[in-house]
């Protein structure tokens, strides 16, 4: 790997996060945060804009960028976009270093899980900022800067491959700079689209933004302590859902759809089996919550809030109207399902992807009947195509690969964590080793997929900020390699990646 050219990209991409981090300072003005929260923003800013533009200047230019450093760019670029957007937190925050990382990692992997225990006491400024990270994130900054940099004379296929999730990289068009900006088109209209929507129900501005960001970006961070539940809306619930579904979809279909082919949605296999898992799971919690009596209400609103938690989960982002930590077994044990599944190739959300299962499911059909017809050749198809052999490796490394690093890290939670049981339960002070191992679990599966919430001690009225500072090192990692799909992140540590 040429060190060089890596440093170099990972500059101009600092850049970019810290013009972007700029944009909070007019908004802290507006706001009328404390002169010295929208001075810290501003500061705050000029530090990646100064280390960017001086490693841009310094470094030696080179635009013949191969597969490994595609790689290193991506992971360092993530990497440095944390570091650096956790600045605002220290001095206008006031959060230790490693909370800050923490906080603003979850937001640039869209993961939502979160430090803090008093969100609205926040400068207006540095909540717009946080939420700005899940945006920024959810298409990917990598993504974003691939519009820029083929102006700078960069190339960007070995990033955008490096970088996109899913088990396979549909392209858009043949250009990849074009199709960044078709994706970031899209993106831009869903957030208007939403914007307009959710003020329309009668949030502020600010807060419209603020949760649009998080939720086209499937990224989950509100400004609220209680999220969604604390604007009690029916409608702000309909809204959000439909455009964390939609930002769960393959970006590609919206595209389709944009061009008058809207029956594409549904003749696409893996959008039919995401819509399908949906409903499975709206209708079962429904029916579990309503036969449970945890409702005194209305079917339709028991049903609202069943719909609301299976498409967040599924969409992995973390939105919460209800705390699910209190609901059946049944319902709690579906909702970590969903967690692992996570949305569709192609789009925001994290999880494994929707594909990847159908994948994996399709691939134990072929072995099965294989037991009766040892010599056929029964090809995998998905969304009418065939799957060639080499993706079919990759996904089947891809899961193997990441139940190990789920084990293990669940496992090194609890080496760090040796007191949690003794924890007190928020909800009912269970002290027991269920209570332990459901939020061991649940902390690596909320962080490792980019879920936010977890169950028990991290669930959705609790956060992470109790954890040590080691635990919480290593859930950064975890949203890392969750965000850039595993293999993007381990490749890294082999050590003929960094051979020239």
């Amino acid at each position: 790997m040429n060190i060089k050219i890596v440093a170099r990209v990972v500059s101009a991409i600092l850049v970019v996060v810290g013009l972007t981090m700029l944009t909070a300072v007019p908004i802290s003005w507006v706001m009328n945060d404390p002169v010295a929260a929208t001075a810290g923003l501003l500061g705050s800013s000029l530090f990646p804009i100064a280390a960017g533009t001086a490693g841009w200047l310094l470094l030696p230019r080179d635009t013949n960028i191969h597969l490994k450093e595609g790689f290193g760019i991506v992971t360092f670029s993530w990497l440095a976009a944390a570091v650096f957007g956790a600045i605002p937190f220290v001095w206008v925050g006031g959060l230790s270093p490693v909370n800050a990382v923490f906080e603003t990692m979850s937001g640039f992997t869209t993961t939502g899980a979160s430090i803090l225990n008093d969100i609205e006491a926040l400068p207006a400024g540095l909540l717009y900022w946080r939420s700005l990270t899940n945006w920024l994130g959810g298409m990917g900054i990598i993504v974003l800067s691939l519009a820029i940099l083929p102006i700078l004379g960069i190339g960007g296929m070995q990033l955008y491959k490096a970088e996109a999730p899913g088990p396979t990289t549909d392209q858009l068009t043949p250009r990849i700079a074009s199709s960044a900006k078709i994706l970031w088109s899209i993106y831009l209209a869903m957030t208007i689209v939403e914007i307009v929507l959710l003020k329309l129900g009668g949030l502020t501005l600010f807060d419209a933004l603020c949760h649009t960001f998080a939720t086209v970006a499937t990224g989950g961070f509100s400004t609220r302590q209680a999220s969604i539940k604390a604007f009690d809306s029916a409608y702000v619930d309909v809204v959000i859902m439909t455009f964390m579904f939609l930002a769960g979809c393959n970006f590609s279909l919206h595209l389709r759809a944009l061009t008058g082919r809207t029956l594409e949605y549904w003749r696409y296999e893996e959008f039919r089996f995401y819509f399908l898992i949906v409903a499975f799971a709206t209708v079962t919690i429904g029916c579990s919550l309503y036969l449970d009596g945890y409702y005194d209400r209305a079917p339709l609103d028991i049903l609202r809030h069943a719909a609301f938690t299976a498409i967040s989960i599924i969409t992995t982002t973390g939105f919460c109207t209800e705390d699910f930590d209190n609901w059946p077994l049944y319902c709690q044990a579906l909702l970590v399902c969903l967690m692992f599944i996570g949305g569709c190739g192609g789009s925001t959300s994290g999880g494994m992807k929707v594909s990847r299962l159908m994948v994996l499911l399709k691939y134990s059909i072929v072995q099965i009947r294989r037991c009766f017809y040892p010599r056929s050749l029964l090809n995998i198809r998905l969304n009418g195509q065939k799957v060639d052999h080499d993706i079919l490796a990759k996904v089947l490394g891809f899961f193997f690969i990441n139940i190990n690093i789920f084990v293990l890290m669940t496992l090194l939670v609890c080496v760090m964590e040796p007191g949690l049981g003794t924890l007190d339960h928020p909800a009912d002070g269970i002290q027991n080793s269920r209570v332990a191992i459901e939020t061991a679990m649940t902390s690596v599966i909320a962080t490792l997929y980019n879920i936010g919430p977890g169950l028990a001690e991290v669930g959705p009225s609790s956060n992470f900020e109790w954890m040590a500072p080691q635990t919480k090192i290593l859930l950064v990692v975890g949203m890392l390699i969750g965000r850039l799909e595993v293999y993007t992140v381990l490749v890294i540590f082999l050590p003929i990646f960094w051979r020239k």
